[in-house]
């Protein structure tokens, strides 16, 4: 079985970010006056960094559950396709398949299927379970963190947004597919344009429709 040594390498590059991504978040979540147990809760039981940022203002504002939910819905609807590509290393453990399909985030998302990163299941899992740890780790830091800061800091929230657009350039730098590049960068264009108020639903729903109705590649034969 893959020992943590080997793990903490591999996940270094998640643990650089989640750790202070997760900190925003510990800090953004005090800074609005909100329970303080709730944010480590939770990292722990819903562990989605893009859908937490949003809760902030969200609870903070007073929004109902029923949009709260639907709004997850619309943030996280791409997780339903993370897991098709990455079902090769679906753990067969009756607890450790549904943590497994619970933890895949897009920065975990985009370690696992880098090629040559992860081959098996049992590691592939232990990645899942150290980036939520960093993620965890990064709250409760923040949470301690928020009480000697100024409130009302701004920017704060465009840390992920950054660390989005790093695994973006790492993933462009490492595959060099340019026809997926493409691809993404018009999907993106026509969903800002023409359905903003739906932005990431529908530029995830033509990509998946773009894919599922291309050609599959044939394999070239060999020739004498």
């Amino acid at each position: 079985m893959t020992s943590w040594r080997g793990i903490l390498p591999l996940t270094l590059p998640v643990m650089m970010g989640y750790l202070p991504l997760g900190a925003v978040f510990g800090v953004l979540w005090i800074d609005a006056g909100l329970s303080w147990y709730w944010a480590p809760l939770m990292s722990i039981i819903v562990y989605a960094g893009a859908l937490q940022y949003l809760a902030v203002g969200m609870l903070a504002a007073g929004i109902g559950w029923i949009d709260l939910a639907v709004a997850s819905l619309l943030v996280n609807f791409r997780h339903l396709f993370y897991g098709l590509s990455l079902y090769h290393l679906l753990p067969k453990g009756v607890l450790g398949r549904p943590y497994f399909i619970f933890g895949i985030t897009d920065e975990t998302y985009s370690l696992l299927s880098a090629p040559g990163q992860v081959n098996d299941s049992k590691t592939a899992l232990l990645v899942v379970l150290f980036n939520q740890g960093y993620w965890v780790l990064g709250t409760l830091a923040g949470m301690v963190l928020a009480r000697g800061l100024p409130p009302g800091l701004q920017g704060l929230d465009f840390a992920l947004t950054a660390l989005f657009t790093v695994l973006a350039v790492e993933q462009i730098r490492v595959r060099r597919d340019w026809g997926a590049m493409a691809l993404g960068l018009v999907a993106a264009a026509v969903a800002g344009i023409w359905i903003s108020e739906y932005f990431l639903l529908a530029a995830s729903m033509m990509l998946v429709l773009v894919l599922l109705a291309w050609p599959p590649s044939q394999p070239e034969l060999a020739h004498d």
